[in-house]
């Protein structure tokens, strides 16, 4: 599958804002470790082009069209104060794809998982017990997070009726 970029004209069919020379320029740039061969970098893109549509529930604004496949670009959006274009993809949003999909080269962020809770593991001699409960891992992403932030709704914000 290739990669089919949003400029903000709405693109039929596009599934990333960032090129692969983009995601391999962003990475060099800031030291990140990215997949070897451009076909495996690709699912890193992708990977983190969904992991952005995930957090459309939580993203100012509104799509420009309800036929267009990823969340951007956007009305009413509002970015350190100002206006971002309905025709625009911002560039925080850029890094924060590109965030993702380093990330993915090295551990899933879009995982189905089932949980089971366990208290205690045993492999042959070795042992761990865990809290009441069972064992539990999260993913926290701030160095996504760091470039999504601006772009999602303020929920902060106290309002007087």
């Amino acid at each position: 599958m290739a990669l089919i970029i949003e400029n903000g004209n709405q693109i039929p069919n596009a599934n990333s804002y960032v090129t692969d020379l983009e995601y391999t320029d962003y990475a060099t740039l800031k030291g990140l470790t990215v997949a070897a061969t451009a076909e495996l970098r690709e699912v890193d893109i992708l990977a983190g082009a969904d992991y952005i549509l995930g957090k459309e529930s939580c993203m100012q604004g509104r799509r420009v069209s309800s036929t267009q496949p990823l969340s951007y670009p956007r009305i009413g959006v509002y970015l350190f104060g100002y206006s971002v274009t309905s025709d625009s993809i911002p560039v925080n949003l850029k890094n924060a794809q590109m965030e993702a999909a380093a990330y993915n080269t090295n551990a899933s962020i879009l995982n189905n998982t089932t949980s089971t809770n366990r208290s205690k593991e045993k492999v042959d001699v070795l042992e761990v017990e865990y809290f009441k409960g069972g064992s539990r891992t999260t993913v926290n992403l701030q160095r996504v997070n760091v470039y999504l932030e601006p772009l999602l709704e303020d929920n902060n914000t106290l309002v007087r009726t």
